[in-house]
Order: C-alpha cells, then structure tokens, then sequence
C-alpha cells in the first residue's frame, strides 16, 4: 500500500470510531441523564523525502463526555430525583462503584434504596441507604437528605451522595448511563455545595441532539463511504500499473 492508500486508511479507521460513537449516542437519545460521547482528533504529518515532503494522517487522540445539564422533566414519583449542576449518584456493582446520572430510583424488598438497573445507591461515606420498610412520604431535599413517616412520624433514614471529579477524561462509559472512574477519582460533594442539588419528583432527560447526530451520521457514512471509493480506485491503479509491467517485461 502506498502514500495515498495509507492516508486513507488512517481515516477510515478514525471514521469508523466516531461512526460507532454517534451511533451510540442515536441510540441513548431516550435513556434518562444519558451524557453524549464527542472525539477528538489531531493531524499527524510525516516528512517524506518525496513531491510535496510531507504526508498527513488522522489521528483518534480521546473521547470526551459532554457534561451539558439535560432538560428536567417532573414526574410526580417521590422517588426519581435528578441532579442540577455538576454531580453524579454512586451506584454498587459488587466491589466496584459506578457512577449515574440517571435518578429513576425504588426500594428494594428489603428496603434498600435501588438505581433503576437495580443497583444500590450510595451515600456520601459510599453504603447503601436502607429505608425502613413501612415508611411512606419520602422527602428528599436538595442536599439529599432522605426523610419518611414511619407509623406517622417524620425519621431521617439516609442521605443520597452526590459525587464529583475534577477530571471529567477520567470517567469512562460503562454501559447505557453508568460511568466508572479510577480509585479516587471522585469525591463526594459537600451538602453546603450549591454547584450540585438534587430535584425531588424529577429526571434528567438525555442532552443527546438526535437530529443533529443522525445529520452526522449520513454524512459520516457518505464520507467514510468516498474513502473506500478511493482505496479501491488507487488499488485499481497499482494492479494496472502491475499488469502493465509485467507486459513490457
């Protein structure tokens, strides 16, 4: 494969990525707190002693989540609860904790205050919050303080965390709206924060743009579709090039 064959290639496989990255993003438009995906990409130029003495590629360099607040949509159920500003809820899947913005929350049969893929939710010391389970008229206040009526009296039995990090590249998608971050990585947010609070009786939709990334989607797919128009046009060229060698040999 020669200069041109390998520009191409180095695109087509950066398209590729950023195809699978939209489609995603197509796909979650739905899924509630769900943050899209965007790429980033560099120009990476090789000095050749050839015409022209250089020869550029494309380089895949990272993939960023968007951290744009959704839209808050009140749903009426005491228990769903969205996050306004910068924050995130801490889920437990087995020994690993996970990180969401998506706030469809229920109780477990024994109490346990659930993510909507059923996962515990965490407090800000990162247990799970256990509602006792007669208890009724949850009230949830925007630092995340969990109070209900048991037997008619008002009992504070939780608080939900918020968590945050400073370094946003460090969170990686884990499926749907979940997000895994290295040890460390995320901290919980101080109840006195008013960067981050928490809306009883709402959900966070998806900032995804459908129309928006289906337009970038056709146009990914043309373009990645002239690429390999042109790689077969250039391999075309070499075996005629070959054949005619081989001729006047």
């Amino acid at each position: 494969m020669e200069g041109p064959g390998f520009v191409a290639l180095s695109a087509q496989v950066v398209l590729q990525k950023q195809l699978d990255v939209v489609a995603n993003n197509v796909a979650n438009a739905n899924t509630t707190g769900y943050k899209p995906d965007h790429q980033l990409f560099q120009s990476y130029v090789e000095k050749l002693a050839v015409p022209g003495g250089a020869v550029s590629f494309v380089q895949d360099r990272a993939t960023y989540i968007d951290r744009k607040d959704g839209e808050i949509s009140l749903t009426g159920n005491s228990w769903d609860v969205a996050i306004k500003g910068d924050g995130y809820l801490a889920v437990s899947s087995g020994s690993e904790t996970l990180y969401t913005r998506d706030g469809q929350l229920h109780l477990g049969q024994d109490g346990t205050l659930l993510s909507s893929s059923g996962l515990p939710v965490l407090g800000p010391d990162s247990q799970p919050i256990q509602v006792p389970p007669n208890a009724d008229q949850p009230q949830i206040l925007a630092d995340g303080d969990i109070t209900v009526k048991v037997n008619g009296v008002s009992q504070q039995v939780g608080q939900i965390g918020m968590f945050r990090t400073t370094d946003q590249l460090a969170l990686r998608k884990a499926g749907g709206s979940l997000l895994s971050a290295p040890a460390g990585a995320m901290q919980p947010v101080d109840g006195s924060d008013r960067g981050s609070s928490i809306v009883q009786g709402g959900l966070e939709g998806s900032t995804v743009q459908p129309v928006s990334e289906i337009a970038n989607l056709t146009e990914l797919s043309r373009a990645y579709d002239r690429l390999q128009t042109l790689m077969s046009d250039d391999n075309d060229r070499q075996q005629k090039m070959i054949q005619t060698l081989g001729q006047s040999a």
